[in-house]
C-alpha cells in the first residue's frame, strides 16, 4: 500500500448514534447500476441500465424502494413514459427535492416524488462519453465522473461540476490521464474534498479544488474500482466490479476486504442512518445491502 496523501491524517471517529441494521434483498431489476438513500426521507433509488450501457435505446428506469426495502415502482422514473428520456442511467444522487442520474452524455434530474422530469444538463458538447457517478458537496455542487476509458481507451477521464444553485451550470473540473479512468465519486463530509476511485489502476485518488491529484491509497491486489464511499466513522468502502469485492479501507489507511464472492457488485453507496452499505449486482439484476458495524 502506498500513501502520498495525508487526507486521513488525525481523522477522529464521529460518535454519532446508529441503528441496528437489517438486511433486505431487492430481485427483479435490469441490468442495476447504483443503488442510493435519499438521507432526508430514508427512501432507496436503484438504476436500471436495462441493456447496454452505450446504448441511447430510452428503456433505461428507476426503481423506488420504502425505508424498509420494500419495492413502491419498479418503474419510478421510465424512459419514454411522463415526458421522460432515460437511456442508460447509472450514478444516482438526491440534492433536495430533486434526483438526479447520470445517463450516458447528460445529466438528468427528477421530481423525487413524483418522478417527474425536471431538467437534462447536456455534457456531449463537453466531449462526454460514459457519465458514470454522481456526487455533491455542500455548495450543491454537483459532481459526475466520466469514465471514457469504456468508449476511448485514448482520451483521459474527467470529472465535470454541475452548480445546481446557479441554473445547473456545467464545466470541466478535471481531465486527465492521471484520473486512470475514474470511476466512483465522493465528497467526505469532514474536508469536502472531491474523492475519486480507478478503473484501470488500483488507486483512490483526491482532487483538489484547483485540480491538482494526489494519491490516497494504491492497494495492488484491487482491480475495477467502482462505487466509493465512507460510513460514520470515515471509513471508505470501495468495490471491484470483476472482483467480485467491497474492500474496506479503515482511517489509518489499512485495507481488508469486508466481502467477497459477490456478483458484479457496481455503485455501491452507504446508508448512514441505517449502518448498512446498498450492493447493485449489475450482471446479477438483483441488489442486497450489508451491515457494517459501527
Amino acid at each position: 500500500m502506498v500513501k502520498t496523501s495525508g487526507f486521513f491524517g488525525g481523522m477522529l471517529a464521529l460518535c454519532l448514534m446508529v441503528t441496528d441494521a437489517t438486511a433486505f434483498d431487492v430481485a427483479g431489476l435490469a441490468t442495476p447500476e447504483s443503488f442510493i438513500v435519499d438521507p432526508e426521507t430514508g427512501e432507496y433509488y436503484i438504476s436500471n441500465v436495462n441493456g447496454t450501457p452505450t446504448e441511447k435505446d430510452n428503456n433505461g428506469f428507476i426503481t423506488k424502494l420504502d425505508p424498509s426495502g420494500k419495492v413502491v415502482a419498479l418503474k419510478f422514473v421510465e424512459g419514454g413514459r411522463g415526458g421522460a428520456t432515460l437511456h442508460a442511467p447509472k450514478g444516482l444522487d438526491v440534492i433536495g427535492p430533486v434526483l438526479y442520474a447520470s445517463d450516458i452524455d447528460a445529466v438528468r434530474g427528477f421530481d423525487k416524488k413524483t418522478g417527474k422530469p425536471l431538467q437534462t444538463i447536456d455534457l456531449s458538447g463537453m466531449s462526454a462519453l460514459f457519465l458514470n457517478d454522481l456526487t455533491h458537496d455542500e455548495q450543491g455542487i454537483l459532481y459526475v465522473s466520466d469514465t471514457t476509458i469504456f468508449v476511448n481507451p485514448r482520451m483521459a477521464g474527467a470529472i465535470f461540476k454541475i452548480d445546481t444553485r446557479n441554473r445547473h451550470k456545467a464545466s470541466v473540473f478535471v481531465r486527465s490521464p492521471e484520473l486512470f479512468g475514474p470511476n466512483g465519486l465522493v465528497v467526505h463530509s469532514r474536508t469536502q474534498r472531491l474523492l475519486a476511485d480507478t478503473w484501470d489502476a488500483g488507486r483512490i485518488v483526491e482532487i483538489e479544488p484547483d485540480g491538482r491529484i494526489h494519491t490516497v491509497v494504491e492497494h495492488g491486489p484491487w482491480k475495477n474500482l467502482d462505487g466509493l464511499d465512507y460510513d460514520l466513522a470515515g471509513n471508505l468502502y470501495v468495490s471491484s466490479f470483476t472482483g467480485g469485492k467491497i474492500y474496506k479501507v479503515a482511517t489509518d489507511l489499512t485495507v481488508s476486504v469486508l466481502r467477497s464472492g459477490l456478483n458484479s457488485p457496481a455503485d455501491i453507496n452507504v446508508d448512514r442512518k441505517g449502518n448498512r452499505i446498498l450492493v447493485p449486482s449489475f450482471n446479477g439484476n438483483s441488489a442486497t445491502t450489508i451491515s457494517i458495524g459501527p
